[in-house]
């Protein structure tokens, strides 16, 4: 037996559309979104998987991903557990400004201490919370599947702390999930 984290991303938000950075904890799902929310629902359905628990961000988009997918999947009498750490990674210091492409790709690149001086969550913070987050996972649960609910930049920090970071020094050359997008780890 082993233990694995079946991760979704949220369904396509106002906030993935704006492509702006501003507080986005309660960004809503758009229509399509909640149409995301409903498929993957289906899909967990048909994956037909057993779930130890089911966890979520507190951020209304990956809330109601979460509750659209599991009405959808027929999983009922399921508490789900909100976690402050599985929100998305913290751009506080850009709400209302604009930066360049090149800034922005350059706030994936875990030599620059571009995010220090922006006021952007750092990639080893990040990466601390995903790990903080798996180790808890992993010391709780001795075998079973865990669902989660989350964001793509969260996503990317759980697939470093498993699979090590880059070998570009980028964590903006990983893939990023698509909305509602599911991404099976095995945790051991």
């Amino acid at each position: 037996m082993s233990l694995n984290l079946y991760f979704v991303r949220h369904g396509q938000s106002v906030a993935n559309l704006s492509k702006r950075f501003y507080d986005d904890a309660k960004a809503e799902l758009t229509m399509f979104g909640k149409g995301q929310a409903m498929d993957v629902g289906v899909k967990l359905k048909e994956m037909n998987v057993g779930f130890t628990a089911i966890y979520s961000s507190p951020y209304l988009r990956a809330m109601d991903t979460c509750a659209i997918a599991l009405e959808s999947a027929e999983i009922k009498e399921r508490k789900v557990i909100y976690d402050d750490r599985l929100v998305e990674r913290q751009f506080n210091g850009l709400f209302g400004k604009t930066i360049t492409h090149e800034q922005y790709v350059e706030l994936f690149d875990y030599e620059s201490s571009l995010s220090e001086q922006m006021g952007v969550e750092t990639l080893d913070h990040l990466e601390s919370r995903a790990r903080n987050f798996i180790d808890e996972l992993c010391v709780k649960y001795a075998v079973g599947n865990i669902l989660v609910f989350s964001h793509g930049i969260f996503g990317l920090a759980v697939y470093t702390v498993l699979n090590g970071r880059p070998n570009s020094a980028s964590m903006y050359d990983l893939r990023l999930l698509k909305n509602c997008e599911i991404k099976v780890f095995k945790l051991k």
